[in-house]
């Protein structure tokens, strides 16, 4: 708001006075989505591509069917088995092996996905502000606030629920089946008897076994048979889809990539700065003392101080062998955002308490800024950094949604000149960021509000409740000690809070005034 204590008792300052606020806050924030959902909406993830493992691929131009592959030189496996099926039917042995002709999914229509959930995600935060006013004139004051933070702890609580194509389950049920074929038949062993086949066609069916039902076969489907049916959840494999590893073989899951590219971060040091000019407008301020109201206009302006994430560097990791991006925790906006205010105040004496009614409104005005983008296979569907940064672009274009703040509060004496007791509600509306980046899908996916990403937004509503308690040593026929000051002790507490964070705050301030002539 117009970034004033509860307690304060002035919105400007007499001229040649000085006020300096010191207040010391800590806050615990849990992100709030659509529906009063703790932590983020359920969120659409797949690896782009990762469907093609499940068709066999020579190279992304030539897809043909398992049937068609050869076990030798000359003979394919849809006409092995077929041999040996027509061999079983005419000698009644009552078993038909699968010919590989079945088609289940094709490179266009099959897709391996899910949804990763965010059960809790919380941001923890100590900071101190100090803040520096001075009366240049009777009727204007500046206004210079310091944020510095001793930490920020930004934490998640991934999860995963796979969803299981149809195709699939056919397809493992397929597979699974044959296999037992196989194995009922004698094979990878010799044939059983009364299975008397040609040792032609015996070497040949051992070898679509190898092929297809051993792990080291050519063809291999036991990465998938022998696996959990949601491989994202046990074991996605294909060097492509795993950074940890080159190879093949290798395997990951979802949990870790989550873990890898989303750790919990952490920061500390300045924040924004903002500096400002309150202005006198219409009535007399409470320290005057000639009419009951006063109303004040406000220009300010936040200056881009905080930390921001920086440029990625694969070579750039920290302890664990983590890109040091992934862990780092913005404490700003990065841009030069403006503010307008309009505010005042009602005062009455009633039997020698003082009663105040303080209203305000503020609009925030944040201009476009560029950053570094963030590597992250949400949104991107990949997790080769490489193919991540050519799809957006090193650095984006971004636009925060304009804010609009309203408050209303109320204070009285409990004891005149010495105690006072405040409470209060602001209304905060912020509209939709947009993202500027060389993916339109992905701006879309970031700014959200469509079905691309559904319930999540950031367009956002939040109402929350202040309350204070305010010990006045400024009045100087009722002062001990020389140096005017006040101590307030002061909470926030949230009531509604929709696409951001719902935070409980306290704090302790002191103030103190001095006059330069």
């Amino acid at each position: 708001m117009a970034g004033q204590l509860s307690g304060q008792a002035y919105f400007t300052l007499p001229k040649n006075v000085w006020r300096i606020s010191v207040v010391r806050e800590a806050a615990s924030a849990n992100w709030v989505s659509a529906g009063g959902k703790k932590g983020l909406p359920d969120e659409y993830f797949t690896l782009d591509g990762y469907g093609l493992k499940y068709y066999d691929e020579l190279n992304l131009d030539s897809l043909i069917g398992l049937n068609e592959h050869l076990v030798n030189t000359n003979d394919r496996v849809d006409e092995i088995i077929q041999a040996f099926n027509n061999i079983s039917e005419d000698e009644g042995w009552e078993i038909q092996l699968n010919d590989f002709n079945r088609n289940f999914f094709n490179r266009d229509s099959f897709n391996v996905s899910g949804f990763i959930t965010n059960s809790e995600r919380t941001l923890q935060s100590q900071l101190t502000k100090i803040r520096f006013e001075y009366g240049i004139t009777e009727r204007v004051t500046l206004t210079l606030g310091i944020p510095n933070y001793a930490s920020a702890t930004q934490e998640n609580q991934w999860g995963w629920e796979g969803t299981i194509d149809d195709s699939l389950n056919a397809f493992i049920k397929y597979h699974t089946e044959n296999m037992q074929k196989f194995n009922d038949l004698g094979i990878p062993e010799d044939l059983s008897d009364p299975y008397d086949i040609t040792a032609s066609l015996k070497s040949k069916l051992n070898n679509i076994y190898d092929s297809f039902y051993t792990a080291d076969g050519t063809e291999s489907v036991l990465w998938l048979l022998d696996n959990d049916i949601d491989p994202f959840k046990s074991s996605i494999t294909g060097a492509q889809f795993n950074p940890f590893s080159n190879s093949d073989n290798d395997t990951t899951n979802i949990d870790s990539l989550m873990i890898f590219y989303h750790p919990n971060r952490s920061s500390s040091g300045l924040g924004d700065i903002r500096w400002g000019l309150n202005f006198h407008l219409l009535g007399s301020p409470v320290w005057a003392g000639e009419s009951l109201f006063s109303v004040y206009g406000g220009f300010g302006m936040t200056i881009p101080t905080a930390k921001l994430i920086s440029k990625f560097n694969l070579d750039k990791v920290d302890d664990t062998g983590r890109p040091k991006q992934f862990s780092q925790l913005q404490l700003g906006d990065g841009v030069t955002a403006l503010h307008f205010s309009l505010f005042g105040e009602l005062y009455k004496t009633i039997q020698s308490r003082e009663l105040k009614i303080n209203w305000a409104t503020e609009f925030k005005f944040n201009p476009e800024g560029k950053f570094w983008q963030r590597v992250t296979p949400r949104g991107t569907y990949s997790v080769q950094h490489d193919s991540i940064l050519s799809q957006i672009g090193e650095v984006y274009r971004f636009r925060r949604g304009d804010e609009l703040f309203g408050s209303l509060a109320a204070s009285l004496e409990l004891i005149p000149h010495k105690l006072r007791i405040s409470a209060g509600q602001t209304w905060y509306l912020k509209m939709r960021n947009s993202y500027y980046s060389k993916n339109k899908q992905w701006n879309e996916w970031m700014a959200g509000g469509t079905d691309l990403r559904k319930d999540y937004d950031t367009r956002s509503v939040m109402i929350f409740q202040d309350l204070a308690l305010i010990f006045q040593n400024t009045d100087p026929m009722n002062q001990f000690g020389s140096t005017p000051f006040e101590v307030e002790l002061s909470a926030t507490v949230p009531v509604l809070t929709r696409h951001t964070w719902s935070a409980i705050k306290v704090r302790l301030s002191f103030v103190t005034y001095f006059q330069l002539w």
